[in-house]
């Protein structure tokens, strides 16, 4: 069923559901009420994007969960509180104009402050169309840690004023930056008092030819990043990645063995080849290694247009989701715009790290992962 309304967000607290909680919840745009429905499939919420959506909690995950109640009734505080997060994934339309972009990341930071979001996260490259050829037309100068102004980068100025006015942290998906002469993946991090606390340039550049799917070589225009990117917060240390970098596992066991992180973040966007065989099976299995919450952001699907355009057309997978340190989905929507909102209980990540102690338990007798010195 399709909605021509604009998109919603349902929000699903990993807090609240129980081994009681046995039956998904559906939200009908009839009766605006929740319903339930009979589910067996693994533990999942959804967000509301013009779509169905359902929530279910699986049986191996409930010995995991607290006292049962609804999806409906996430706490309004659960922003405030140390130990449960809600986060907002947006994802939309990027377009070629980067005014309409700016606009359309206004308008879904303003839905996340209206979610009563403490941390957004929006999709790589939100700004300009995917391309390597559009890189440097559209890349800006952005700031470096520690600034809290950004007058040389428009993209980046939204994320800071929304960031600095509404206290929010926002992971602000990837913008194309110009440095010294090289074009750059680059994610900015803000804190509530708008500063850069965090600033990543994607490490592994997406260099691949699938014969009858896809080819496409970042290198061409993008220069590789060196540093292993985690910032600090109320709910502990966070590492953040970009899209490609989620297939690396090791680059992810470094970010939470030597910084301990309970949650890893990935503006992605996925293509319509690797999108549907493996976007799920990484955040699953980066969220399993590492016993960890796992985020993704991407941007929304889009047609390509009957007349070429500038620049060759790129289409995400889309499928922006929350993953748990259990493995299962928490949260996700489908290929359309939409926010995904979901209250994360951090406490679960050492619960399940020391139920399961597998940090404790490597054999560095036998193996060992060593970071090497970060570049500047």
């Amino acid at each position: 069923m399709r909605l021509s309304c604009r998109p919603l967000a349902l929000w699903v607290s990993s807090t609240t559901l129980s081994s009681q909680a046995t039956a998904a919840f559906s939200w009908s745009p009839r009766s605006r009420s929740f319903g339930t429905r009979a589910a067996s499939k693994a533990f999942r919420g959804s967000a509301f994007s013009g779509s169905r959506t359902t929530t279910a909690v699986a049986a191996p995950l409930r010995r995991f969960m607290s006292t049962p109640t609804t999806a409906s009734s996430a706490s309004a505080d659960a922003s405030t509180s140390q130990e449960t997060l809600r986060v907002a994934l947006c994802q939309f339309h990027v377009t070629d104009n980067k005014d309409v972009n700016h606009q359309t990341a206004s308008d879904y930071l303003q839905r996340a402050v209206d979610a009563n979001a403490a941390l957004v996260v929006l999709p790589e490259i939100w700004c300009s169309p995917y391309a390597t050829a559009a890189f440097a037309e559209y890349a800006e100068q952005l700031p470096d840690m520690g600034a809290n102004s950004c007058p040389t980068s428009p993209s980046a100025e939204i994320l800071r004023s929304y960031a600095q006015k509404h206290k929010l942290w926002i992971i602000g998906g990837s913008i194309p930056e110009k440095h010294d002469g090289n074009i750059y993946n680059t994610c900015l991090v803000f804190d509530p008092t708008g500063t850069v606390v965090a600033k990543h340039r994607k490490v592994h550049l997406f260099d691949i030819n699938v014969p009858g799917g896809i080819s496409f070589f970042e290198s061409d225009t993008l220069t590789a990043g060196h540093t292993v990117s985690h910032f600090s917060t109320p709910w502990g240390n966070v590492g953040v990645g970009i899209c490609y970098d989620i297939r690396f596992a090791e680059y992810a066991m470094l970010q939470c063995q030597n910084y301990a992180c309970r949650i890893l973040v990935y503006p992605g966007a996925f293509n319509m080849t690797t999108g549907p065989a493996h976007w799920e099976l990484l955040q699953r299995a980066r969220a399993l290694d590492n016993q960890c919450f796992v985020l993704t952001a991407s941007p929304a699907q889009t047609s390509a247009p009957e007349t070429a355009g500038k620049y060759p057309h790129y289409t995400a997978w889309g499928h922006s989701s929350a993953v748990s340190p259990w493995g299962d989905l928490v949260a996700t929507t489908d290929e359309t715009e939409g926010l995904v909102v979901a209250d994360l209980d951090l406490t679960k990540v050492d619960m399940i790290r020391s139920s399961i102690p597998i940090g404790k338990q490597k054999r560095t007798d036998i193996y060992k992962l060593d970071e090497v010195v970060s570049k500047s």
